[in-house]
């Protein structure tokens, strides 16, 4: 057995539970970006969306388990349900958050988002009855990796298939925006609506594709949120939707490649925190570096200041 230093074993540990986080965030993060580049507003529902759909995941790995499925094939059932609420609901929330009345007013629009947030959260925790829901470790025991020395080092198969499951998610979601007939309409969506609107786009069809894309990639956030971690709870959506937002925003506000490094960034830090302190504080420092990071940078990290100024200048 391959065999590594104390010290660089802890690193290598760390460095992968940062990965582990990071497949948690990105998903969500650039669902985020994915309706900020479109709509020029802030849609404050994505976590609640994640918590949905992670009940979802919980109840397809149940019914599948309960089935005589295998571990693997339990997880993949919950995976499957879990993205078709997700996106079931992000073509549900189109239909109400679309509206012109809502888009002209970016207040209005942010407020109604928080109060589907808030009925979404409530209607669930109706549903469980206020308890969490927790199911039984699927594959438990088995490792991708294993690694001996003075800090063993074992990598779980679950979290390998949810880093995995998140960055092809991810790719797949790139390469469609980059490559597809779709994704060019995307593209000029975000950089011009009302151009884009002259050369015969429907700006509302690629919105409401893009609310799916976005539910489906928040159902991904909501399936490792109950199945690598054991459970769903109808408050967990507030706290995972803030700061995969903020992950967004510290990224690059409306940029996909943004909204990436904020999430890998953001994993990092919460990381490098729990290594270093008492995790007690670890929220606080976190929110403190994000508002650190807007304060000296507002535009984010890969944002442009010239595109945060034609947000604020164009009507959608």
């Amino acid at each position: 057995m391959f065999e590594l230093g104390h010290d660089q074993a802890y690193f290598l540990q760390q460095a992968l539970n940062a990965l582990q986080l990071s497949a948690f965030y990105l998903p969500l993060s650039v669902a985020f970006a994915m309706i900020q580049a479109i709509t020029r507003r802030i849609f404050l529902s994505f976590g609640d969306l994640a918590m949905f759909a992670s009940f979802a995941a919980i109840y397809g790995s149940f019914d599948a388990m309960v089935s005589g499925a295998s571990d693997l094939t339990s997880g993949a059932a919950g995976l499957a349900l879990a993205i078709l609420c997700g996106a079931a609901l992000g073509v549900a929330v189109s239909r109400l958050m679309l509206s012109r009345e809502l888009l002209r007013h970016p207040m209005a629009f942010m407020i109604s988002s928080i109060g589907l947030a808030i009925f979404l959260q409530e209607l669930m925790r109706l549903q469980s009855g206020s308890i969490a829901i927790w199911i039984p470790p699927l594959l438990s025991g088995q490792h991708l990796v294993q690694l001996g020395g003075s800090f063993p080092i074992r990598i779980g198969l679950l979290t390998s298939l949810s880093i995995a499951v998140s960055g092809l998610a991810i790719a797949a979601v790139c390469l469609w925006l980059s490559w597809s007939r779709f994704g060019l309409a995307w593209r000029a969506c975000a950089q011009h609506p009302l151009l884009a609107a002259m050369c015969g786009i429907d700006a509302q069809y690629v919105a409401a594709v893009s609310f799916a894309i976005a539910g489906g990639l928040s159902g991904i956030t909501g399936w490792t949120s109950a199945i690598v971690y054991g459970g769903a709870n109808f408050s967990v959506g507030l706290m995972a939707g803030f700061k995969a937002m903020f992950a967004s925003v510290i990224g690059g506000f409306g940029t996909i490649r943004g909204a990436i490094v904020g999430a890998i960034v953001l994993a990092v830090a919460e990381v490098a925190w729990s290594a270093a302190f008492s995790t007690v504080y670890r929220d606080v420092a976190v929110f403190g570096f994000i508002v650190l990071v807007l304060v000296f940078r507002p535009e984010g990290l890969l944002g442009l200041a010239s595109r945060e100024k034609s947000f604020e200048t164009q009507d959608p």
